[in-house]
């Protein structure tokens, strides 16, 4: 018997022919990542924190308030007949009363120089906390309102603005330098334009990052005002940085720009890419976490119907993989708790759970899968007699296997259990894939490497004749 091992796991790529994968890709898999080179890991765990705000409301935005002192507050926007920002304290979420307007996403900023954190929507007049009271007034008299924040040259910018209940979607506004202690406006002088509609903003190295609707420009300390690139962003929410890499969402996928140029990374989850809803668009969730990328993208119907589909892309290890989650997200933001920086997100039910807590806090079973590409053993044109799979990993149990030979339906093959094991079966053709499924709670399971037995189809002599 001859054997061919599925080993050196590197992600997902529904982008090749058949028979062109690299070793390690795969067709398809929930809930299970990267975490070493080579090993998938089950994974998609998370947890609430505090209590449930407001059931049936949208979580609006999220912010870790990263203090002067050194100290981190969390703070959540949430929908509701007025939207509002709450706080947590003491173990729970404590309302703010700021009675925003409903529906409208809530961004947030930090001064560290002032020590004060800017909080606007594009209905509300752009408000401000010191730790202790929000205001309107303080640091912000004459600001406009405006869809998106940002700190950058020792100034507050507003993006997308609303100035005296004109709009400007093009538009930049910027206050004066926070070194008096204080910062003022002048809302007749002080703006940039961008000949774009403005879709969000973030940070490149020491440049700002600008996403538009078709364009993408950095502005410089310099105040020198650049496009970089011509793909466009389709989510404020998208935009999001690993070292010199700013990353964000584009109507045709993910982008990466890294100073000089812009690179397309998307490929190998191009066919998910593209069955993206309109709609959905600019509700795409992107947050960096460590060296991983995590992409919220809603729910799919094409290749195949999937819900609260989260890509995850290694940065260091450029691979992708998915997990489905039993929650809508409305929203990823980072907070740093006393175990260190983590994920959390918002879903569309008052809710924040933080994000891949640990095996031993999940509430409720959540399924995991792995098919594999297809596989030829003597080669394209010979059929094979297929016995045996093995599976090699960590805290291996309830993995049921299933086969799939040439053109035929799924055949149940038997259970892999422990850290060594086996199915035994008997199938003949010129091809054969597999597909592992398991559903548990608290199971977050290692698997290593897949090995295939099979007796050859063919002999030396079937060559030279």
């Amino acid at each position: 018997m001859k054997y061919l091992k599925i080993y050196g796991f590197s992600g997902l790529n529904r982008n090749v022919a058949d028979f062109l994968p690299e070793q390690g890709e795969f067709l398809e898999a929930e809930n299970l990542v990267t975490t070493k080179i080579g090993v998938l890991k089950k994974t998609g765990d998370y947890e609430i924190k505090g209590a449930q705000i407001t059931s049936s409301k949208d979580i609006l935005g999220g912010v870790d308030f990263f203090r002067a002192d050194g100290t981190h507050d969390h703070l959540v926007a949430i929908d509701g007949t007025n939207s509002d920002i709450y706080y947590y304290t003491g173990g729970s979420w404590t309302s703010q009363s700021l009675s925003r307007t409903a529906t409208e996403k809530i961004r947030f900023a930090y001064s560290p120089t002032l020590d004060h954190l800017f909080a606007c929507n594009i209905s509300d007049d752009t408000t401000g906390w010191n730790g202790s009271s929000w205001s309107t007034s303080t640091n912000l008299s004459g600001a406009p309102k405006a869809k998106f924040p940002i700190m950058f040259g020792r100034r507050l910018w507003l993006f997308n603005v609303d100035v005296g209940g004109t709009t400007y979607i093009d538009r930049g506004y910027r206050s004066s330098l926070v070194d008096s202690g204080s910062i003022t406006w002048d809302t007749t002088n002080d703006w940039i334009v961008f000949d774009d509609i403005i879709t969000g903003v973030g940070k490149n190295g020491e440049n700002m990052f600008v996403g538009c609707e078709n364009s993408i420009w950095t502005y410089s300390l310099a105040d020198e005002k650049y496009q970089v690139s011509g793909h466009g962003c389709v989510s404020h929410e998208s935009i999001t940085s690993y070292g010199k890499w700013t990353f964000w969402a584009a109507r045709d996928g993910i982008y990466t720009f890294n100073g000089g140029s812009d690179k397309k990374i998307s490929l190998p989850i191009q066919e998910y890419w593209d069955a993206i809803p309109e709609a959905n668009l600019s509700k795409i969730q992107m947050e960096v976490l460590g060296h991983n990328l995590y992409i919220y993208i809603g729910d799919l119907t094409s290749p195949s119907t999937l819900s609260n589909t989260l890509f995850v892309y290694d940065i260091l290890q450029n691979n992708f993989n998915k997990i489905n989650l039993a929650d809508e997200v409305e929203n990823l933001h980072t907070y740093v708790t006393s175990s260190g920086k983590e994920l959390f997100m918002g879903n569309d039910d008052g809710e924040i759970f933080q994000l891949f807590t640990s095996e031993t806090q999940n509430t409720a079973s959540f399924p995991s899968s792995i098919e594999t590409n297809w596989l030829y053993g003597s080669g394209m044109k010979y059929k094979d007699d297929w016995y045996e799979l093995w599976g090699y990993g960590d805290k291996l149990s309830g993995l049921k296997v299933k086969y799939k030979v040439d053109d035929g339906e799924w055949k149940p093959a038997g259970e892999l259990n422990g850290s060594i094991d086996k199915v035994d079966f008997k199938a003949r053709g010129n091809r054969i894939k597999f597909l592992l499924e398991e559903i548990s709670k608290n199971n977050l399971y290692e698997l290593q490497m897949l090995q295939a037995g099979y007796v050859p189809g063919y002999t030396k002599e079937d060559d030279e004749s």
